[in-house]
């Protein structure tokens, strides 16, 4: 693998950088990325109790002291909750909207990979196909340990920026879609929160 890396010349410098980017994203997103960690039952269920039972105050306290897109839209919709139905639940929507864009954090980066990791093992094909054209002109073809090499570094190099950014790909795909699902359950959880809400009116003096 090593000599591999050797004979792909300067560009598999770049490309294993990019291999490590990947890998750091994928793993600090599969970490970040779990249903647990923002649909937790037990903060669900305080949050239920607190709602059921109109104690928006104590409600609104404990998001607060909370984290995660879902406290922050469970308080969204606790401090608008005299807002009109469909200004309410736009609100919220474009809160999650906002969420949306904390959980794909990183996934930007990915998309980078998966399009510079096959440009610059193209640019590592063109050097090497520089190289074995050189070589021809100067030695014409008997030197054919040169012509090899050219070869050989336009070839791992392709091979390398393909290797790399067909994984990374898929990666981010499923991620994308991961944080997306994770976003809907999020607000299909609100939604609820908000007709429980708003279920009837509070009386008067209700904090």
């Amino acid at each position: 693998m090593f000599d591999w890396f050797l004979k792909g010349g300067p560009v598999m410098v770049p490309l294993a950088v990019l291999s490590i980017v990947a890998v750091a994203i994928v793993i600090e997103r599969l970490l970040v990325l779990r249903e647990k960690r923002f649909l937790d039952p037990a903060q669900v269920a305080v949050v239920s109790q607190l709602l059921a039972a109109r104690d928006f105050t104590r409600a609104l306290a404990y998001c607060r002291q909370q984290e995660g897109p879902l406290a922050t839209l469970v308080a969204t919709l606790i401090d608008n909750r005299g807002a009109p139905y469909d200004e309410l639940r736009e609100l919220l929507e474009d809160t999650g909207r906002h969420q949306l864009r904390q959980l794909q954090r990183g996934l930007p980066g990915l998309a980078t990979v998966v399009s510079a990791a096959p440009l610059l093992g193209l640019l590592g094909t063109v050097l090497g196909m520089i190289q074995v054209f050189e070589a021809v002109s100067l030695s014409g073809t008997t030197r054919g340990e040169m012509l090899a090499g050219g070869i050989a570094q336009a070839l791992i190099t392709t091979a390398a920026g393909l290797i790399i950014a067909i994984p990374a790909l898929f990666l981010h795909s499923y991620l994308e879609a991961r944080a997306e699902s994770l976003v809907h359950a999020i607000e299909a959880r609100t939604i609820e929160f908000l007709h429980l809400v708003r279920r009837e009116q509070a009386p008067e003096g209700t904090p």
